[in-house]
């Protein structure tokens, strides 16, 4: 059984939270979403900086939801460490564009929760209990004009190397820390600050602006753009709280991909992808700098939806 983006964890919380029309939307485009620990008082990196809102100035729509790529240093092993935060959904040109993007790598270090060097395809990922989700993927991605990442990203390529937990261990770790009470807990105090009036009034706007949207001339392209911008809105403004430091759904899993990543810069690679969502950059981020001694240089940016009629006019 394969596992892909936390499936049986999403469908949990999206049945927890239908009342919530945005949250299943955002935990199909990441397979983890985390925020900020403010028990640790830890804001060195938070999820809005892997992810943003592209407006020029001046101009009131949205030009594109991008995601990351940050650049790190190892100088005392002459290594270079890049972390590619994606989303679940999006352009067909941004997975083209990312398989570009690996071929200038010694190794790409992918999530999936499976069993050891399992290769994703199109095929696996519709296949046993992830059905359902993928189902509801693709059902949102037709709906807004894009696609699904297994579709399209070539997880065939030789430089492509399985960083993930299995199964089993997943199930275990999940378990050994009561992830499924503390996501309950968070959502729990979440929904509360959530509550009363203003939150009525919100619901009501959104529902003005899903209605305007789809009366528009481009229902599609106004839909991308009132999403994204409500996304990024969720992002800074609510701080939603799934997994996060000392839980198996963001620490054990990134722990596992660092440990690749150690095996594979020993093996003499010199050039590292760490390929995961977009979710569990701001901790690999902290480790790198911690743990690794790395230094961050630089910070790149790919268009995963284009929010305007001319891709190709922008790049």
């Amino acid at each position: 059984m394969r596992y892909n983006g936390d499936s049986v964890r999403i469908l949990f919380l999206d049945g927890l939270m239908k009342h919530q029309y945005l949250f299943a939307f955002f935990l199909c485009l990441f397979p983890a979403l985390s925020f900020i620990n403010e028990a640790r008082g830890d804001r060195d990196y938070v999820f809005s900086d892997f992810l943003r809102i592209s407006k020029p100035e001046g101009q009131r729509p949205p030009a594109s939801y991008d995601t990351a790529i940050v650049k790190f240093v190892d100088e005392k092993n002459n290594t270079e460490v890049h972390l590619i935060g994606v989303i679940h959904i999006g352009d067909e040109e941004y997975y083209t564009e990312l398989n570009e993007i690996f071929k200038r790598y010694d190794a790409v270090l992918y999530e999936l929760v499976a069993e050891e060097d399992t290769r994703p395809n199109a095929e696996t990922g519709r296949n046993e209990s992830q059905s359902i989700l993928s189902a509801f993927q693709s059902g949102i991605g037709s709906a807004l004009a894009l696609d699904f990442q297994l579709d399209h990203i070539d997880y065939h390529a030789e430089n492509m190397i399985h960083a993930d937990l299995n199964p089993t261990e997943f199930a275990r770790r999940a378990t050994e820390r009561n992830d499924i009470m503390q996501m309950f807990y968070r959502l729990l105090l979440t929904g509360i600050k959530k509550s009363g009036p203003d939150s009525q009034r919100e619901e009501m706007r959104m529902q003005g602006r899903l209605l305007g949207a789809f009366l528009a001339s481009d229902p599609k392209l106004s839909l991308k753009r009132l999403l994204a911008e409500e996304m990024a809105k969720q992002l800074d403004e609510s701080g939603w709280i799934i997994g996060g430091e000392g839980s198996a759904i963001i620490t054990d899993r990134n722990d596992a991909a660092l440990q690749v990543l150690l095996r594979e810069r020993d093996n003499g690679k010199k050039k590292i992808a760490i390929f995961y969502g977009a979710a569990h950059l701001p901790e690999f981020a902290k480790s790198l700098e911690r743990d690794f001694q790395m230094k961050k240089t630089g910070i790149d940016w790919i268009i995963a939806w284009d929010l305007t009629r001319n891709r190709s006019a922008r790049q």
